[in-house]
């Protein structure tokens, strides 16, 4: 049974009366605070009408079914994680643009990964959708383009292939979804400067294949630490 102790959604108020798609989103608020806190096991609609003040009824008019419901609560989390991703670059002043881009990739690489353990249930619903859901691929492809958009500048810097495609990469997604694995589930221990120093090595080495000649030397030649980097 799912726990009374689920905290309530920010920014949801409980009230007889809503208008437009203010119910769809309480419902979908309500239920992505319950998932965050259990999972998807969770998500039970006639348990979050009554959180939030309304007929089992009037909630199930929202949603196809469960699965609706689910898929929603999936895709946000991708939104969620978009959002850790899309940190200000590195690049100030005169430091070098390729460079930049490189630690801005590793940097939103390494911010996926934290989010996954921060958010370890959430994560394994998201996971889970990717491989069913249309709404769920979507958001992940959001995510995606947004780690794309580093590559095309390292690629106009002269740091990355040209035609490089994260998409298709199968070796970075190997790497940041083994890193996102051992987060999740907590297969090993992260967030330790041990731990940050093995994500970094695991991420320059998925990488490596991505530069040109020239990035290969502007990377060896920085002796980047372990970690997230704020400044080069």
């Amino acid at each position: 049974m799912v726990q009374a102790t689920i905290p309530p959604a920010e920014g949801v108020v409980k009230k007889k009366a809503y208008h437009h798609g203010d119910l769809r989103n309480a419902i979908i608020l309500q239920a992505t605070a319950r998932a965050r806190f259990q999972g998807e096991r969770a998500i039970i609609l006639r348990e979050i009408a009554t959180e939030i003040g309304v007929s089992a009824t009037a909630a199930y008019r929202h949603f196809a079914n469960r699965q609706q419901l689910v898929e929603e609560v999936a895709a946000a989390g991708f939104s969620a994680m978009s959002e850790k991703l899309a940190l200000p670059s590195v690049l100030a002043g005169e430091a070098d643009a390729g460079l930049a881009a490189y630690v801005d990739l590793r940097n939103a690489a390494l911010a996926a990964v934290a989010f996954t353990g921060e958010e370890p249930a959430w994560s394994r619903m998201m996971v889970a959708g990717l491989g069913e859901s249309a709404t769920v691929i979507a958001a992940g492809r959001e995510t995606e383009d947004l780690m794309q958009e580093i590559v095309d500048r390292g690629v106009e810097a002269g740091m990355f292939l040209p035609g490089t495609e994260l998409r298709h990469n199968r070796v970075f997604w190997a790497g940041v979804a083994g890193l996102c694995t051992h987060a999740m589930f907590g297969l090993q221990p992260m967030g330790t400067s041990e731990a940050d120093v093995d994500s970094s090595r695991t991420l320059d080495l998925c990488m490596s294949d991505m530069l040109t000649d020239a990035g290969r030397e502007a990377v060896a030649a920085a002796d980047l630490p372990a970690g997230a980097i704020s400044a080069l």
